[in-house]
Formats: C-alpha cells, structure tokens, sequence
C-alpha cells in the first residue's frame, strides 16, 4: 500500500490532531460495508443509479460518507461517520477517503485480514466481496458462526473455526478507481445546484437590467428573455430530480431519526428466513426490532436465530422472550447516536 503521502485515520485518533489533505486512508475501524446485489439484465448506468438508491436508503449515520465500487455482482458500498471524520480535522475532512481494506488484495472464499486497528471477516465469490465484519480483537468461534450465518446461500461452505489472519499483499488506487461509481446525491450536491441555479439566475437579471437601462427600446424582450430563461431552469429535469431526491431523503430522515429502519428489518427477516421460518408479525418500534414467531424453545433453534440476528449490521443487542406458545425476538436497530460497539 502506499502510505508514504497520506497517513490513516484510526478510531483512536485525537479530534482536531490531523491536518487536513487531500487523501487519506481510513481504518477499518470506522467503516460500514454493504454489498448491493444487482438484478441481472441491468445496464452499467442502471446498477449505478441503483446502487447510488440503495446507499442513501442503508446509511447507517445520519451525516454519512460513501464510496460506491463496482463488482462482478453489483457494487460494493462503504459507509462512514462524515461529521467523526471532519471533527478529527477540525471542520475540514479531506477531499478523499479511502477505506482501507480497497487497497488490500482481492480474495476468493472466507478469510480473516489483519488491519491497522483489529481484524476483519471478509467472504468473497465471483470477485466480489459479499461480506465485511470488523472486530477490535480476534474472532471467537461465536463470533465466526454468527458471520457466517449472515451470509446469504455462499457457495463456499465456511469453516468452522475463524482462520488465522493474514496480511493481504497491498495494491494501489488504480483498481479500486476503475471501478468508482460516482457519488450518490447528497445535501451538499443538492444545495450546490441549487446556489449554481440562483447565481446564474441573479447574473443573467443583472445583465439583462443593464442592458435595459443603456436600451430602452429593448427593456421588453429582455425582460422576456429573462422570464423565459428562469421557466427553463425551473423545468429542469435534473434539477426537478435534486428537489425529489431531497425531498424523499428529509422525511425518510424525519420519521426515523437516524436509524435504518428499512435495513433493520430487511435483516431481521432474513435471519429467520435462514431457518425457513416466517414471523407472524414484526415491527420496528422505539428503536426496538421485534418478530413472533410460533413454537417452544425445544422446536425452534432460539441460539441460531439470535445469532443471525446479531450478525446483522443494523441489529444488536438480541435477546429472545418466551410467551405462551411462541417466542418473541427482540434486537436493538443501530443509529449514530446508538452504535453497537464494535461491530461493522
């Protein structure tokens, strides 16, 4: 890797102790990592455009940085704390961040890499990576089967006990760059196009009124010109698609406050999904992820399930409660403000 013109931030580090620069490698530590399995039959534009939706609906931070990466399967998506990252250099992160494992070789079934900070769990198929867990201490032979479990139908059966962790050769920005899918919407975009439209709007009437002013006989169709430049900037459709999008994310973002609610659940019914089980009801309530599921706990694999549970990025905190006649699973839905320690 090359480290020599750009240092790593750690989750250790010291607000306000970086000086702020250009590129900087971002430990593991601080990074959340999805896989978007694209549909097949989709065009290069379609799986970006999608992967770009499915990054603004998964953001696990409510001020979240991302890097979106093509693979052979879909894309790749990283997420970051955005406002951590600008605290440790003083209100002004760096133009880029790259998170660390993108500069690590690319691997094929199960393994276990050593970082900067603590050891991640990755599984690759078909040259992509599918799944990325990162723990500050070595993986327990729980911890292994619970990432394991998460993983949806791998075609490489993992095995039983976590590998030993490797060093994994490094490589430059050149592969993961190839790759890059640009960067999703975001405020910022959004009032950038927004300010870009007013300062053009504001110039042209300038011109338009002193040009009024030196030609009164022109004052008219000038002021027709004017009118019918800011009615084409209005119908704008990829303006109109910023004021949408925005839209969309500001009540998504209003009603859940910062958690995933959406991921949440997608997760928590997939982990009992694994066990050809089907809730026969679940909701997302104060934080709180819940489903029923009818059956004792001498029919239902109560340890397998809160495993699966605790697997998932937006869960934490899984503990089942037995009723009459069916077991109630219950797990914490992670937000900024609310982290699961160090799982990611």
């Amino acid at each position: 890797m090359r480290h020599e013109m750009r240092h790593v931030l750690r989750e250790d580090s010291v607000p306000g102790e970086h000086p702020s620069g250009r590129s900087v490698v971002l430990s593991r530590a601080l990074c959340r990592y999805r896989h978007f399995r694209a549909p097949p039959g989709l065009s290069g534009r379609q799986v970006a455009g999608a992967a770009r939706t499915y990054a603004q609906a998964h953001a696990p931070f409510d001020d979240a940085g991302s890097l979106i990466v093509r693979t052979p399967l879909g894309a790749g998506i990283w997420f970051w704390d955005q406002a951590r990252v600008a605290a440790a250099y003083s209100g002004a992160p760096p133009r880029l961040l790259v998170p660390e494992s993108l500069l690590r070789s690319d691997g094929e079934g199960w393994r276990v890499l050593a970082c900067n900070e603590g050891v991640e769990a990755q599984y690759w198929e078909d040259g992509a990576l599918l799944a990325s867990s990162w723990r500050r201490t070595p993986f327990t032979r729980e911890q292994w089967a619970a990432f394991a479990l998460a993983v949806e139908g791998p075609a490489v059966r993992p095995p039983n006990d976590p590998p030993p962790a490797l060093e994994a050769p490094g490589r430059g920005d050149a592969h993961w760059r190839r790759n890059l899918i640009g960067e999703p919407l975001s405020w910022r975009t959004g009032e950038a196009a927004c300010t870009t439209v007013a300062l053009c709007a504001l110039a042209l009437t300038a011109f338009f009124s002193g040009q009024a002013l030196r030609y009164d006989g022109a004052a008219g169709a000038d002021a027709r010109a004017v009118a019918a430049l800011e009615a084409r900037m209005s119908a704008d459709a990829a303006q109109q698609r910023v004021r949408e999008r925005l839209g969309m994310l500001s009540a998504y973002q209003a009603v859940h406050a910062g958690a995933d609610a959406l991921g949440a659940s997608a997760e928590g019914l997939a982990a009992f999904a694994q066990f050809g089980l089907e809730p026969q009801s679940w909701s997302v309530n104060g934080g709180v992820f819940s489903a029923s599921v009818a059956g004792g706990v001498s029919e239902l694999p109560v340890r397998e399930i809160i495993a699966a549970m605790e697997a998932a990025p937006s869960l934490c905190a899984a503990e089942p409660a037995f009723l009459e006649g069916m077991v109630e699973f219950r797990a914490r839905v992670t937000s900024a403000e609310a982290p699961c320690g160090g799982d990611g």
